[in-house]
């Protein structure tokens, strides 16, 4: 199995680990230590798979220099470099993650403010709940929003890319096809 098989699998597997770690802390509405325990796993594991990703992308890139370097040697048309579908659609959810990250800090906040509640009048208490709410709304749109339109962007790069390789491929075959006698 190719290097960057194995890094694509490793960052698809902590990634969704991490995601899955991250709406079980939101469902299971952890606090205090845990909360904080959680948030710093899912930061890991995000982080290791993003650092998957890139080594994937080495790998990739250095194989695919490999395969230039043959066909331009043999004279034949090489396909125009263009980003993966994969990582078109994980800038979308990084991008998506940010609004998130911000929303995760403000219910951070909130859950700290909730500990010392019993000392603070209700008004303050209903406003962190308030804020608490928002931000559980803004992280859900962020992700949700985030994740639609990268799949739509990574559909249309996927079929940019498949045209690119089709010409490519026609072009390698009328080389390589008999010449026909008329």
């Amino acid at each position: 199995m190719p290097w960057a098989k194995r890094w694509e699998a490793a960052s698809a597997l902590l990634g969704a680990l991490g995601f899955t770690v991250f709406i079980l802390a939101l469902v299971a509405r952890a606090e205090g230590a845990v909360f904080t325990g959680l948030a710093v796993a899912v930061m890991l594991l995000w982080g290791l798979a993003a650092g998957c990703v890139v080594a994937e992308k080495a790998a990739r890139r250095r194989e695919a220099q490999e395969v230039r370097r043959a066909w331009r040697t043999k004279g034949l048309l090489v396909e125009a470099r263009m980003w993966a579908p994969r990582t078109v659609w994980i800038a979308w959810v990084v991008g998506g993650c940010l609004p998130a990250a911000s929303a995760l800090t403000v219910w951070a906040v909130q859950t700290r403010l909730d500990s010392a509640a019993s000392a603070r009048p209700e008004e303050i208490v209903a406003q962190a709940q308030e804020l608490y709410a928002s931000a559980a709304i803004v992280m859900s749109t962020a992700l949700v929003v985030s994740v639609l339109c990268g799949a739509v962007h990574a559909v249309a790069r996927r079929r940019r890319r498949d045209a690119e390789h089709a010409r490519v491929l026609d072009a390698a075959q009328q080389l390589t096809a008999p010449a026909d006698s008329g």
